[in-house]
């Protein structure tokens, strides 16, 4: 299928008015959809100081056309056609010709806004942004990407929080360019010469003559210097030629190498800053800030919850019509009836009568009063209800007996809770402790746990930051050393060439042939990592053009330094030279496969998968866990260079995280919810059961932050009751620091990993039953030991684990929400909850499905 239209960002230098002489095509296209009606639609963006023109190429059915931009009066001026290097021709509007500058000027690249593109009968509607954005911005991506990429190609990644040895793992390639720089100075002292003859001018007698000479002798018979024949040995031979490229390839290896190693040392060195004042902050924490925008919001939400149950009435009495008022306290809902609950008596015992052969007791109301009271269930356990009501004794298919209450008439509906005047006095003295509040003894020992854990990982970090450290060092030497060796090869006049010569003297000279033994296993290493010549030039080729093709492949980089740096997952073999390919080409559909053998864990990581619909989001991550049996499976593939294709535990595909990214730096009041609202509704991203999220650059995107914790501000994980983490945004850019926005990546990471966690399960060994699992640590990715796993019960006997880690402290709590039978509740510790929790009350979670949280200002009581 040929597609029509084609939209790609251009960089342009001009000529004289109207025409280009160079054109630079970016390779990634601008997104272009064509809606039912036959229309088109693209986004466009323009930076400050990066002004790229947006042309578009026609072909099949619109190959004649002569595009025309409508301007704001109406009036359609036609486009300008231009042509690239490959005689392809180009179509940009054009407003004018800048003589100073000489250059042309365009609307597109002063204004933002929506602009009208008309393709014969055809509408192209442009959405114009103009960010704030500069271009050292963007070229600051382009260089962490870069960076990024390199490092994880090379081997270097892969260091847990605990062991720290990914540092290490790759001093292969080291030792190898030392090797070549070793072997190589050794020929430069004494390189290889060729004699030849030239032509020299000397005194007659001590002349070989030729040609030349005897012409200038018939010419000039007296002359005292006479052109002759001569000698001269010069090291610019086939042999050296090749051998001063091979020494620019490893300089080049080596620069990007150490680059990427000195961009580590300030990674982990911020790290380990960060996790020392973390652990000095939670050490010496006595009160906590309560933010009160979100104190207040919560207290609202309450306030609205509470009127919905209050303001419930369907009828009227008439006059002298009898009613009754029947108290009680609600209990779950019955039988999966949205207008039925189980009730109980006033002081909470079960509403059963021994006399009537009743167990139980169950209430009915309108279905919108059932659903507004067990929304108030969390901190309102007693309601009065003035109605009309008739009782009957049912029998359920089992032959238990139980009471059914129905109310026909309801007249009105009274809560009775001080939760709101609880949280009013709770307020009172919040604002005259300037919104602090003291820890309790639980929130104070977490804290403590949590600064043993983040001073574990301060001293992994240090050490991971001096091995870098070496390395880069290494590496510049050397580098150093090379470039020495390249200039002087230009200094006796040497030129480069990639051509293998055809003599003998790499396989006779042992010099010679040192430097081709050791070029080649540089070669190889490079080239098992995926970064060969050719790819490290197509990296270097990577041009700030189109800057959210940067932005996506930066988000790209991050995802699988996650999985692979933090989680230890293992990726296929020749994942390198597919990655490479695809961030330095046309975009193109790749999925990339990572292992965790120990635990039988895979993951998989698709870049731009095609939905059933059509449609690609940039990136899916699904986690799957494997059978017992794929173990050798695994390895006899993997030596074989097979994709591994896991046996799964389950016959249907789990729920992926689809993530979409949007180079944003700023949204207009309420863009950011409707853009994630037309992924889900118009795109259908969600279709095949998967989570949707947008990451994007924008800090502070949150208008009403309901989280009071570190990214309540900035991001949005779906905590919210009912949207059970299912969608939402996340604030994903450079950073260093506590506040990196990368943290908010990792965190989203930990979300889909947790919910693929299985519940541990109870091994015998012996005698001695241990509680066991398949899942990992989310801080330092290491196994769960047997003896990290422990099991409690909650109040209503339900299942609750803690789960450490042996290897860097972290503790996390496995629960359930004791309102509702589908929320499993994680606490991550501040650092990667991604639940909502209680305003002045951190460590207590609120439920993403029914909201119902425990809360001590209203259960008088730290549970959770």
């Amino acid at each position: 299928m040929v597609i029509s239209l084609q939209a790609h960002y251009l960089d342009i230098e001009w000529q004289e008015p109207g025409r280009a002489r160079s054109v630079t095509v970016a390779p990634e296209p601008i997104e272009v959809e064509q809606h039912p009606d036959g229309s088109w639609f693209a986004e466009t963006q323009v930076f400050n100081g990066l002004s790229p023109w947006v042309g578009l190429h026609l072909e099949g059915n619109l190959a004649h056309v002569h595009p025309t931009f409508e301007e704001p009066d109406g009036r359609q001026k036609p486009m300008l056609q231009i042509l690239d290097s490959q005689a392809r021709h180009w179509w940009v509007q054009e407003h004018g010709w800048d003589a100073t500058g000489k250059r042309h000027l365009s609307e597109l690249h002063r204004s933002m806004g929506q602009f009208t593109i008309w393709l014969g009968g055809q509408r192209l509607q442009l959405n114009n942004v103009v960010d704030q954005l500069d271009r050292t911005s963007v070229e600051n991506y382009l260089s962490d990407f870069q960076q990024d990429l390199i490092w994880l190609v090379m081997g270097f990644g892969g260091a847990t929080a605990t062991t720290g040895s990914g540092a290490t793992v790759n001093k292969g390639i080291v030792e190898a360019l030392e090797a070549f720089a070793t072997a190589s100075h050794l020929v430069l002292t004494h390189p290889a010469q060729h004699v030849r003859e030239v032509l020299i001018d000397r005194r007659p007698a001590r002349l070989r003559p030729n040609v030349a000479t005897f012409r200038e002798y018939l010419r000039n018979p007296s002359a005292q210097r006479l052109t002759g024949r001569g000698a001269e040995e010069t090291p610019n031979i086939a042999d050296n030629r090749y051998l001063r490229h091979m020494v620019q390839v490893c300089e080049k290896l080596a620069s990007h190498v150490a680059k990427a190693a000195e961009f580590h040392t300030s990674v982990f060195a911020g790290r380990a800053s960060v996790e020392a004042q973390r652990s000095t902050e939670y050490e010496t924490t006595t009160h906590r800030r309560v933010d009160p925008d979100v104190f207040d919001r919560q207290m609202k939400d309450l306030e609205k919850k509470l009127a919905r149950v209050s303001e419930f009435k369907t009828d009227i009495p008439e006059d002298g019509e009898a009613f009754r008022t029947f108290e009680f306290r609600p209990g779950e809902p019955y039988a999966s009836r949205e207008d039925q609950m189980f009730y109980y008596n006033t002081d909470g015992s079960q509403a059963s009568d021994a006399a009537l052969d009743v167990s139980f007791s169950v209430v009915e109301v309108p279905p919108q009063l059932a659903e507004a009271i067990q929304a108030t269930r969390s901190f309102c356990d007693y309601y009065a209800i003035e109605g009309v009501a008739c009782a009957t004794r049912r029998t359920t298919k089992t032959g238990k007996g139980y009471r059914e209450v129905v109310f026909s008439k309801i007249y009105s509906v009274t809560p009775f809770t001080s939760a709101i005047a609880n949280k009013s006095a709770r307020r009172q003295q919040l604002e005259l402790n300037d919104w602090l509040y003291p820890l309790t003894s639980t929130e104070r020992k977490e804290l403590q746990r949590e600064a043993m854990t983040a001073r574990k990982r301060e001293r992994v970090y240090l050490d991971q930051k001096q091995k870098v450290e070496q390395l880069a060092k290494l590496l510049k030497q050397c580098q150093a050393e090379l470039r020495a060796q390249n200039l002087a090869w230009q200094k006796i006049g040497v030129a480069s060439s990639p051509q293998v010569p055809m003599g003998v003297r790499f396989s006779q000279s042992p010099n010679y042939t040192a430097c081709q033994v050791s070029y080649a296993k540089v070669t190889a290493l490079a080239k098992n990592h995926g970064l060969g010549l050719d790819e490290m030039e197509a990296i270097e080729r990577i041009g700030v053009l189109h800057a959210s093709a940067i932005y996506e492949r930066w988000c790209l980089v991050k995802i699988i330094s996650i999985l692979v740096e933090d989680y230890e997952f293992k990726p296929e073999v020749g994942w390198q030279e597919s990655l490479i390919r695809a961030v330095t080409g046309k975009p193109q559909s790749l999925t990339l496969r990572f292992r965790r053998d120990d635990l039988g864990w895979c993951a998989f990581l698709e870049v731009q998968p095609e939905l059933p619909n059509g449609r690609r989001p940039d990136f899916r991550l699904r986690f799957m866990q494997y059978g017992p049996g794929s173990e050798n499976h695994t390895a006899q593939t993997q030596d074989r260079g097979v994709p591994f294709e896991p046996v799964r535990l389950h016959h249907t595909m789990p729920e992926g995280l689809v993530m979409d990214a949007k180079f944003r730096t700023q949204w207009r009041r309420g863009e950011l919810g409707r853009t994630l609202t037309s992924l889900i509704q118009e795109k259908g991203y969600d279709q095949e059961g998967d989570r949707v999220f947008i990451l994007h650059p924008a800090p502070r995107s949150m208008l009403q932050p309901s989280s009071p914790l570190i990214w309540g501000k900035e991001c949005d994980y779906g905590q919210e009751a009912g949207i059970a983490h299912h969608k939402g945004m996340i604030y994903l850019a450079p950073g260093t620091g506590e506040r990196s926005p990368e943290h908010n990546l990792r965190r989203l990471i930990v979300l889909v990993l947790q919910a693929s966690f299985p519940a541990p399960y109870r091994v015998e060994h012996e005698g001695v039953g241990k509680w066991e699992g398949h899942g990992f640590c989310i801080s330092c990715g290491q196994a769960h030991q047997p003896g990290d796993i422990k099991l409690q019960r909650t109040r209503r006997n339900r299942e609750s684990w803690t789960l450490g880690c042996s290897g860097c402290g972290m503790y996390v709590k496995r629960t359930h929400c004791y309102a509702c039978n589908d929320g499993i509740l994680f606490k991550n510790g501040l650092q990667l909850t991604y639940h909502r929790t209680v305003a002045d009350q951190v460590t207590n979670i609120v439920c993403p499905c029914c909201g119902s949280y425990f809360d001590a200002d209203v259960h008088g009581n730290n549970a959770g």
